[in-house]
């Protein structure tokens, strides 16, 4: 048995003996992220402990027919959650950073740290000894409040995210290593192309998405600063739960853009081709010249959607493909979405011009599919009239689109430094 199994055993069987006692919620209360309805007192979780058939369903008045209700009953069966005297669990309440730690430090399996208090703000409070303790861990870089951890604070979801993806990290090697893998990955969320992810929450929040910790809201957004719920840590918790410890490289999601951050393309991930020579990364933020100097051409990224069947699939699909409006082109085939820089050379842009001078037919100079889809994306593509975009001289990057042959098919990219890339299935 390895090292961080016999850890989670032992911590299993040590919380199975005690009996905790919630402390969430008075200082909720004080924060004002919950109002409280008649006296509120903490409540023991000293039933669900003990095995008797307490269940949450019966304890909390207010959790049925909520979309967490098994989670939440699940949650307090394990001892990570518990309720207000008054017999409600208040699901869709605000979370605080105080009372994600003390959740957090019980749902890890990660061996014990004997951590120091390095918030002045903290001495005293009740969730003191968790904090102290993920820090220990490795989970709270202390760092990251170095004007006080302010344990009231509503959590934001890029914490409760940053602070499980270093639990990760701290689980396995694999993990650290998707991490930096990650690094220069696409995310799976429209806010890539708004300005709302910062590039260094980007390997964090790639590693909750790629291992189904956290899968966003039903626009594919993640939302990293807004606030979170009660129900939604219940929920998240429990998924960390499954992962802590676990290979990294057995996650689909995960792999993808992990090959995305360390290629520029999730090509051989997603679809059937090989490389037969290079690969895209040898390529990638290189020049390449059209032919009768037309125009310089550099790739960034080249991602790869599978619509041969009647549902998109790949980690990207629901970002790039409107399922409902597939054109003919893309049918039966692997659509691709290209991230380019194009610096035209001509006085006035020709398309057909540009179209027949590019020998690097894979990824043609054009317009995306589907564009009012992908505007709405936040996706920057040719517009009607290129003569407004593609200017002599002037560098443009845009998003381009085109398909695979799923059968028989062959392509071939270069640059001008000679470096070949050759694809086949």
């Amino acid at each position: 048995m390895s090292r961080l199994k016999k850890q989670i055993k032992g911590h299993e069987k040590k919380k199975k003996r005690n009996v905790w006692i919630v402390g969430l919620l008075t200082t909720a209360v004080l924060a004002g992220t919950l109002l409280p309805v008649g006296p509120v007192h903490l409540t023991s979780t000293a039933n669900a402990a003990s095995g008797t058939s307490d269940t949450a369903l019966s304890k909390f008045k207010d959790i049925k027919g909520h979309w967490a209700q098994a989670t939440i009953a699940k949650a307090y069966e394990k001892n990570l959650i518990s309720g207000y005297q008054d017999g409600t669990f208040r699901p869709n309440g605000k979370i605080t950073r105080g009372e994600y730690a003390t959740i957090l430090a019980r749902a890890t399996g990660l061996e014990k740290a004997e951590g120091q208090n390095p918030f002045s703000d903290l001495k005293g409070h009740w969730s003191e000894a968790a904090v102290s303790q993920l820090v220990g861990q490795g989970f709270i870089n202390a760092g990251d409040y170095a004007k006080g951890f302010n344990p009231n604070a509503e959590l934001t979801r890029y914490e409760m995210m940053k602070w499980i993806a270093n639990g990760l990290i701290k689980s396995g090697a694999s993990f650290q290593d998707a991490f930096n893998d990650t690094k220069n990955t696409l995310l799976p969320t429209p806010e890539v192309n708004r300005g709302t992810i910062r590039a260094e929450q980007i390997p964090y929040l790639a590693l909750v998405r790629g291992t189904g910790i956290v899968g966003g809201f039903q626009d594919g957004t993640l939302k990293p600063a807004d606030s979170t719920t009660r129900a939604e840590v219940s929920a998240i918790l429990l998924r960390y739960m499954d992962v802590e410890g676990t290979d990294a490289a057995k996650y689909s999601d995960l792999n993808e853009m992990r090959e995305v951050g360390t290629t520029g393309t999730n090509l051989t991930t997603v679809s059937n081709y090989k490389y037969i020579k290079g690969n895209f990364g040898n390529i990638v933020n290189t020049e390449y010249t059209l032919k009768n100097n037309v125009g310089v051409v550099r790739y960034h990224r080249f991602i790869v959607v599978d619509t041969r069947g009647t549902k998109p699939k790949g980690l990207y699909a629901t970002l790039f493909v409107d399922q409902n409006n597939l054109t003919r082109a893309q049918k039966g085939r692997f659509s691709t979405y290209a991230e380019i820089t194009f610096t035209s050379k001509l006085d006035k842009s020709n398309l057909l011009t540009i179209a027949r001078a590019n020998d690097n037919i894979a990824i043609p100079i054009q317009r995306l599919f589907n564009v009012s889809y992908l505007k709405e994306k936040g996706f920057i593509t040719l517009p009607d009239d290129s003569n407004a975009m593609l200017k002599q001289g002037v560098s443009t990057e845009f998003w381009s689109s085109h398909t695979l042959d799923p059968v028989n098919g062959g392509y071939m990219l270069k640059n001008d430094a000679g470096k070949e890339v050759q694809i086949y299935q």
